[in-house]
């Protein structure tokens, strides 16, 4: 079975994103734990808005690009992960505002993937570590996976080498595509890390 990065659709320019975090995220103390793995239902703030950046497009899709490392989802996207993705799974109402500060009127959620797996082939990819944790990887340029270690049932996950990635499946990846859902990307795993240079 083939895995693939997810990734934020960068190639087009006419999709809306989301550049910056509002503050009663960015100043709450256990933010960093959005892209963790870990539950954050008990914590998240109630009624978070988003702001749809003036610099990129004003394409709203179901998955909304974003700098935040975090999965922001349409009600179709979220209806499709949990009937078909077999994941723990948070989702977290969110509220989109568009250019002009107008509420976006479709429902939103932080989706937010529970759990890590342990599989990165650490003898065969490349990769740089975080300074300030040494256990955590920072930047991959070349990323192998183990598949020995990943779970039978696992369709997307996170590396517990670098929480904030998630990783498909491919079955799941076709049903998202299948579905024309927009604003992800899953990269083949060969590409992934070339934009960073070699190392």
């Amino acid at each position: 079975m083939n895995y693939y990065p997810w990734m934020n659709d960068d190639e087009d320019r006419a999709l809306a994103w989301v550049m910056d975090a509002p503050d009663a995220l960015r100043e709450h103390p256990k933010e960093y734990q959005l892209s963790e793995g870990v539950s954050v239902k008990d914590w998240f703030p109630e009624g978070v808005e988003l702001e749809l950046s003036d610099e990129r497009g004003i394409k709203l899709t179901d998955s909304v690009p974003n700098v935040l490392h975090m999965c922001i989802v349409s009600e179709k996207f979220k209806a499709l992960m949990e009937a078909r993705s077999g994941a723990a799974l948070e989702f977290l109402p969110v509220r989109l505002k568009d250019q002009k500060q107008q509420p976006v009127r479709k429902p939103y959620y932080a989706m937010n993937v529970l759990g890590t797996v342990d599989c990165v082939d650490l003898q065969r990819s490349r990769f740089r570590r975080l300074e300030m944790s040494p256990d955590r990887i920072f930047r991959f340029y070349q990323l192998v996976l183990d598949e020995k270690r990943i779970p039978p049932d696992a369709k997307i996950f996170r590396l517990k080498d670098n929480p904030s990635q998630l990783i498909v499946r491919e079955d799941l990846g076709k049903e998202i595509l299948q579905a024309d859902i927009e604003g992800v990307l899953f990269v083949e795993m060969d590409e992934f890390g070339k934009e960073w240079g070699a190392r």
